[in-house]
């Protein structure tokens, strides 16, 4: 069972702490200058950053999603806010998730710190399921992208509180191309923790496996 919780808590912290890092003021507001969105607001680019900032504060903590540009209203209308909502309680759940999985991975880990082979075994075997998940899913997504990111919603949101108009604010302030590169970037960081993970897994094993040295003779 030790063997089993360390290799599940591992591919789920390898799966969702790299996509979960990328929700980050820096990350975001690189992808909204490659795609224009400070003009297609024709507003300047902090504005944009502090809007955003603002949305990313309110996926962890719950909030309003009532952050607006200088001297207007909102800027997601009550639809929006409320999908956004639905977004906040999934990247929280996921984020207890991870924490938990951390927590496990660690002490399992800690457990089967004297069978460096299982170790090391069920670390490689771990990233290297999840990496050639990554990588098909990666695959899925460069070439169909819109079937692939409405199966997402369909699988996580309520049926039609997920759809807007093209133009709609949200749709502006995080446009397709957005959510387009940032799924390869997220795909990208699980199979660089695959890797990762992986190598010091076989390092590992690698190690256990090496006959203990036998004292010199004279």
């Amino acid at each position: 069972m030790v063997g089993v919780a360390f290799g599940v808590a591992l591919a789920l912290v390898i799966t969702l702490l790299g996509p979960l890092l990328l929700f980050n003021p820096a990350f975001t507001s690189v992808l909204q200058q490659r795609h224009d969105v400070a003009e297609a607001f024709d507003v300047p680019q902090a504005d944009v950053d502090r809007v955003t900032t603002a949305i990313l504060v309110d996926l962890a903590t719950d909030g309003p999603f009532e952050a607006a540009f200088e001297g207007g209203q909102p800027l997601l209308d009550a639809r929006e806010r409320s999908h956004m909502r639905d977004v906040a309680g999934l990247v929280r759940l996921l984020g207890v998730i991870v924490l938990v999985s951390v927590v496990v991975a660690v002490v399992a880990g800690w457990r089967l710190r004297r069978e460096p082979v299982r170790q090391g075994k069920t670390m490689v075997l771990a990233a290297g399921s999840v990496g050639a998940a990554a990588v098909m899913l990666a695959i899925v997504f460069a070439v169909a992208f819109e079937p692939a990111f409405l199966f997402f919603h369909q699988l996580f949101f309520p049926a039609g509180t997920y759809l807007f108009e093209p133009g709609s604010n949200l749709i502006t302030l995080f446009p397709e191309a957005f959510w387009y590169e940032a799924a390869l970037a997220a795909g990208a960081t699980i199979v660089l923790a695959a890797l990762v993970v992986g190598i010091l897994g076989a390092m590992r094993m690698r190690g256990g496996a090496m006959p203990p040295a036998t004292p010199a003779q004279t």
